[in-house]
């Protein structure tokens, strides 16, 4: 039987798992919304639309409906019984001991939702937001036995992470964090990110920036003790590291007109006036609004500045990155002491984008295998929650290196191609009119002038379409060499924030200016927002160093080796970093021989990759959208693989 899920809370969407596969539907790329929510204008109607959807897709009948209990006050679609669970049940929120693995799924009933109308008898479930951070996690990654962490800003209340044992079929919470005791990984992160880039959802940014400054060893402790006050370590000793108290002595955090000076009973600063205070002013307080001022040990003060030009930002922003790494793989590291039997880890929530923080947690020898779905953050959480509540048998089964790619392109086609499905799936067979001699088409049959290429002409572009892969890849190779930039739209669409080669934007990286060209001039990203690169993962070793073994997703980082430093340097982050993607030709056929056909021509395999989109704008997902993005700005060239297609 087939399982649906539902999300409202930021990063909104729905999902299906049956035997038969993934299949995700994230709002903000459908409606055109970033992190868009339950709240938003139009959503009520979609969210029907997308159920029905899915159900259609589905191999076999729906019978659950699951939804995950973290949402907006202003969405007006929820089922009634679950905003009173969620608002009344005390239980729903139990901290830990027996009580937490009662309290991570319950059934809804009366199932009185119109949403749900029309899909007969089905159990509606609700899911707690981390459990479904887990669910995603565990049964995603072809694990039978592993370690389960989930870590955000916040999700339900005040939690905002959760530790779960997964074991065969069954996946059992054993451990509920909350920001009012800690670890505010995520809250904090997200605070900063709101000081310095305006919005909390600018942690990648930050993550960016953190490359840009130096770490400051003396405000590195205060920014600890704001993660994990010292009560906490203190009860916790095996999870969290005691910090030095000469090193806190006499430190304050000024917001507005008020110093907090620290506090060595709580062990941290806002922490003691907030002890009677709600979860929600907890949330607040950390998450929501960063110190104005910060005094350290030595009576030096520090104005926190709010702009990323800012020497202090960014000082500050790799004092945080520092902090966080730190006390992370402190905690990971009594975790798998405490359940030393469990020796992979599968890793989700927002947190889990910290790619620098995941090359920390894979190379640090606890773990076998360190495994992070494509959508670790709340992009992911209508799909954990359907694998939360799904029978063993509605979960496909993951097998060989190549099960990671049935959810990172679990998203729909590209849509605009073909009339008849809408995906990239069209009969490659159509006819084309060739003229002097050129490949350059008129596309004829389902996708011809009466399809979804007719406004080529008008919009003045042209079409090829090569007689084969073989030709079809080295026209491709010959752009790039010749320092062009395309869109490369293949297949089904990522799942979470990264392209992955399905809907990017490539360039070769053996010229000049090549990532300024891609990032600044055709995307607009800020000048210190880090490119990543594409290399077959037969030759990545002779240009990185690092976890290679994890670099199927880019939620690794890895090293640029000093010897090819001035070759990749329009690839590589400016600490020398690098968000590497390998590709095999057993996932990446097209894309894997475009890399050596592009080393042919310059003596470079390695592409610069970033998501098809333009500045602010979600990942597009439909051909108008990348007709537009082609039309008005400086890309060269749409290419969809699906019809051997190159359009300029």
């Amino acid at each position: 039987m087939a399982t649906l899920g539902m999300h409202f809370g930021h990063d909104a969407g729905a999902a299906l798992t049956d035997a038969a596969g993934y299949r995700v539907i994230e709002a903000e790329r459908r409606l055109g919304l970033r992190h868009v929510c339950g709240g938003n204008g139009g959503f009520p109607q979609a969210a029907a639309e997308w159920l029905a959807e899915l159900r259609e897709r589905a191999a076999d009948p729906v019978t659950r409906i699951a939804v995950a209990d973290w949402y907006t006050p202003m969405c007006r679609v929820l089922p009634p019984a679950l905003v009173e669970l969620v608002n009344e049940d005390a239980r729903w929120t139990a901290a830990g001991g027996t009580g937490l693995a009662d309290a991570v799924t319950r059934v809804i009933k009366p199932v009185d939702w119109p949403l749900a109308a029309g899909f007969g008898d089905i159990t509606l479930t609700a899911v707690r937001h981390h459990y479904a951070h887990a669910a995603l996690a565990y049964y995603s990654s072809g694990a039978r036995k592993a370690l389960v962490l989930a870590l955000d800003g916040t999700g339900n209340y005040a939690e905002c992470g959760m530790v779960c044992l997964g074991d065969g079929d069954q996946l059992t919470p054993v451990m509920s964090f909350t920001n009012r005791t800690g670890p505010r990984f995520g809250l904090v992160y997200e605070a900063l990110a709101r000081r310095v880039h305006g919005s909390q959802f600018d942690t990648g940014k930050l993550l960016g920036l953190t490359a840009t400054g130096e770490t400051d060893a003396l405000l590195l402790p205060v920014l600890r003790a704001m993660l994990v006050p010292q009560s906490t370590r203190r009860a916790s000793p095996d999870l969290y590291e005691r910090l030095d108290e000469d090193r806190l002595t006499g430190t304050a955090l000024r917001y507005a007109g008020t110093w907090w000076e620290y506090d060595p009973h709580s062990g941290g600063y806002l922490d003691a006036g907030l002890a009677d205070s709600s979860d929600d002013d907890v949330v607040h307080s950390f998450g929501s609004v960063f110190p104005d001022e910060i005094r350290t040990t030595d009576g030096r003060t520090t104005p926190v500045g709010t702009s990323p030009d800012e020497r202090v930002c960014r000082d500050l922003a790799a004092t945080l990155q520092a902090a966080v790494e730190q006390d992370l793989a402190r905690l990971v590291t009594g975790l798998s002491r405490r359940f030393p039997s469990y020796t992979t880890l599968c890793y989700a929530g927002g947190c889990a984008l910290n790619i620098t923080a995941n090359s920390r947690l894979a190379e640090s020898g606890h773990f076998t295998r360190v495994s992070v779905p494509t959508c670790c953050d709340d992009s992911g959480i209508a799909l954990g929650a359907a694998l939360a509540v799904a029978d063993p048998a509605d979960r496909p089964a993951l097998a060989g290196r190549s099960g990671w790619a049935s959810l990172a392109y679990a998203g729909p086609p590209l849509a605009g191609l073909d009339p008849v499905d809408g995906g990239d799936s069209a009969d490659r067979t159509d006819r084309t009119d060739r003229t002097d001699g050129d490949d350059r088409a008129q596309v004829t049959g389902p996708a011809g002038p009466g399809g979804p290429f007719r406004r080529l002409g008008e919009l003045g572009l042209s079409a090829r379409r090569p007689a084969d892969d073989e030709e079809f890849v080295q026209r491709v190779a010959e752009l790039l060499a010749d320092r062009r930039c395309v869109a490369w739209l293949e297949g089904g669409l990522e799942t979470g924030p990264r392209a992955l080669g399905h809907r990017s934007l490539l360039v070769s990286a053996h010229w000049s200016g090549a990532r300024s060209h891609v990032s600044q001039t055709i995307k607009r990203r800020e000048w210190f927002r880090p490119v990543a690169p594409i290399c077959p993962e037969e030759v990545a070793d002779q240009y990185f160093t690092g976890p290679l073994d994890h670099t199927e997703t880019m939620l690794f980082a890895v090293r640029v080796r000093p010897d090819r430093a001035e070759r990749l340097a329009e690839a590589r982050h400016i600490d020398g970093t690098a968000r590497l993607q390998t590709v095999r030709p057993d996932t990446q056929p097209l894309l894997h021989r475009l890399c050596h056909a592009v080393a042919a021509r310059t003596g470079l395999p390695v592409l610069i990759n970033t998501s098809a989109n333009g500045g602010g704008r979600p990942i597009l997902n439909h051909l108008d959208e990348a007709l537009e993005l082609l039309t008005e700005t400086e890309l060269d060239a749409l290419v969809l693989p699906g019809h051997r297609l190159i359009i300029e």
